[in-house]
């Protein structure tokens, strides 16, 4: 995979590396990655083309590895293998190579036989399908000026006890004393109700014992 645009984006698929050039931003799959290293390693730009003996858009070869970072840029040979007709447009080349790396191993292709290379090739409608893979890429990547709302968006911490407990404990408290003085005043009002009673009770008694008398 590689992927170029102006705007920066976090990649979210893994084994993404993100390279700039140019105020452009490319996105390039650790496997495509690892193979350009490797070449760039082994080949100089000149060395790589008299390897590859690329027949088309030469102009477009140099406008990439001009515009393009290392070491991705070491693969502008291989867009001698799409039919004439590149334009230096740094978006289509890139997709160009997207769609290459994908079909190939650019890095096993350096050591097959030079007839056999010449029986790779791809047509220009290439864009058509680097287009179709780049708009998957872009739709699960974050802009990277959105990057901070992934922070500020995570759901809250789950309560261990409801907000409330420590309220209601405290009016269930701020009850009890009540509670309690009411019912010592209610057992202080049937004591002397009863003393009374018991007194009524008493008079009844000796004014019945004086009569009989």
């Amino acid at each position: 995979m590689l992927v170029t645009s102006k705007k920066r984006y976090l990649p979210t698929t893994i084994n993404t590396l993100v390279l700039s050039k140019n105020d452009d931003f490319f996105y390039i799959h650790r496997d495509v990655y690892d193979k350009a290293i490797i070449l760039n390693d082994s080949f100089t730009l000149d060395e790589l083309i008299n390897n590859i003996e690329p027949q088309n858009n030469l102009s477009a070869i140099h406008y990439f590895y001009e515009n393009s970072p290392a070491p991705i840029n070491i693969l502008a040979p291989f867009l001698g293998l799409v039919v004439e007709g590149l334009p230096e447009d740094i978006e289509i080349l890139t997709g160009a190579i997207h769609v290459i790396t994908a079909a190939t191993d650019v890095k096993a292709f350096t050591r097959i036989h030079t007839e056999l290379r010449k029986t790779l090739e791809f047509s220009l409608y290439i864009q058509e399908e680097y287009e179709m893979a780049w708009e998957r890429f872009f739709m699960t990547s974050i802009p990277y000026e959105e990057r901070n709302t992934l922070v500020n968006n995570q759901p809250a911490p789950i309560q261990e006890e409801p907000i409330n407990n420590h309220s209601e404990e405290k009016n269930e408290n701020s009850t009890l004393p009540n509670l309690e003085s009411n019912t010592d005043e209610l057992i202080e009002v049937y004591d002397e109700f009863s003393k009374e009673m018991e007194k009524e009770k008493l008079r009844n008694i000796l004014q019945i014992d004086d009569m009989n008398i």
